[in-house]
């Protein structure tokens, strides 16, 4: 193994060391907003892929998971950490871990049966969700109101000093 131009390893041979040394690594976790598009894609295309051995496995209905599940983003976040908490369990680990991962799936199952009603989509049909007027509206008009009630309310009643007795 050789050292990088700097005389140190590279990130690669690091982790081809630590690889050696305890083997694979564990899942990291997916930080969807923080990934270029075509790591997204890739990693969207390796969760679907995922959930499609989860709900045939698991005989998941619609009712469940619609089948429109990646077009609402928290639903890919349910999915993205059960499926993370799967590779953990399942690559490795012991075999208690496959039961840990049990309650984690019963748990996140309810979750996801939650949002799964909350989205009215059926079988057939999507239905996008409606965002908060302030997430449109990037904060200006909504933040401006926030901030200046804010700022009314500070005026109307001043905050009292700690040695007025408010410990």
């Amino acid at each position: 193994m050789t050292n990088g131009a700097d005389g140190g390893f590279s990130d690669d041979q690091i982790e081809e060391l630590v690889a050696e040394m305890l083997g694979a690594p564990a899942a990291r976790p997916v930080r969807w907003a923080y990934l270029y598009a075509d790591d997204a894609e890739h990693m969207l295309t390796d969760l679907a892929q995922w959930v499609c051995w989860l709900v045939a496995r698991y005989q998941l209905d619609g009712r469940e998971l619609p089948s429109c599940w990646w077009r609402h983003g928290a639903l890919i976040e349910e999915l993205t950490g059960l499926w993370g908490a799967w590779r953990v369990a399942y690559e490795g680990q012991a075999a208690a871990a496959m039961a840990e991962w049990h309650r984690i799936f019963a748990e996140t199952r309810e979750r996801i049966r939650e949002w799964a009603a909350r989205t009215g989509c059926s079988a057939l049909e999507h239905r996008a969700g409606t965002p908060q007027p302030w997430v449109a509206d990037e904060h200006d008009e909504w933040w401006q109101a926030f901030t200046t009630g804010v700022r009314e309310a500070q005026i109307a009643e001043p905050a009292r000093s700690v040695s007025e007795g408010d410990t």
